[in-house]
Parts: structure tokens; sequence; C-alpha cells
């Protein structure tokens, strides 16, 4: 699987549906109010918690219209549950290790990525206008 870039192995793994929530949420062009009021699509950039901006990091860690469904994710999560770049699939953004052959034999936590998939799917929040 070397040579082979992790995220294409992460992304094959799943069908068309998570992997579009996959690609949506580490780019920050999901359907949630930050972006859709970027580009005109929504009047204002405020989650409907009417907290704070709904970004993603306030999408999945903090908003309390979600936190039923936060409680499965965090099940799974753990203590990841905060590192952004873990639940998205990337490289924890703290590591003891930064050897070349820990960088060579880093995945993604694919049970991670799953579980904060299915908690955008419970939501809805991020399903187009049908």
């Amino acid at each position: 699987m070397y040579g082979v870039p992790r995220t294409r192995v992460l992304y094959d793994s799943l069908d068309r549906e998570k992997a579009s929530i996959l690609a949506q949420l580490p780019t920050s062009h999901a359907r949630l109010n930050s972006y859709l009021h970027r580009i005109g699509k929504a009047d204002t950039d405020v989650c409907g918690c009417g907290v704070e901006r709904e970004t993603v990091s306030h999408f999945l860690l903090r908003c309390t219209r979600w936190n039923e469904q936060r409680c499965a994710l965090a099940e799974t999560v753990g203590p990841s549950l905060g590192s952004l770049s873990k639940m998205l699939g990337g490289k924890p953004e703290t590591t003891e290790d930064t050897s070349e052959l820990n960088e060579r034999a880093w995945k993604p936590d694919v049970k991670i990525v799953r579980a904060v998939i299915a908690f955008a799917m419970k939501t809805g929040r991020l399903a187009p206008e049908g």
C-alpha cells in the first residue's frame, strides 16, 4: 500500500454518499451556514442554535442541536473527540514520534472517520436540498 495515497484508500472504502460527506468536511465546503453564507446561499453564517458561526468545528464538536447524535460519536472517537484532523482522516495534531518510519506507517483511523460520517448523516444537516 506504500505509494498509494492514504486518502484514496480511505475514500475507496466508502460509498458515494459517505465519500461526499467526508470530502465536504475537511475542505469546509459543507452545507453549513459558514460556507453557504460565503457563497450567497444563506442570509447569515450563524448556526441555527444561535451561539456562533456554523463551522465544521462547531457542527462536529459544540452545537447543542446535535448533542444526542454526538453521544454515539463520542463513544467511538473517545479522547480524539476534538482532534478535527484525526476525526476527518488526517494525522493527529500532536504526535510523540515524528520519525520518517512513523510517517510511513501512519494511516487514517477508519473507525473514527466512519463514526464522524455516521454522525453527519444522523443529523441530516449535510443532505442536499431536495
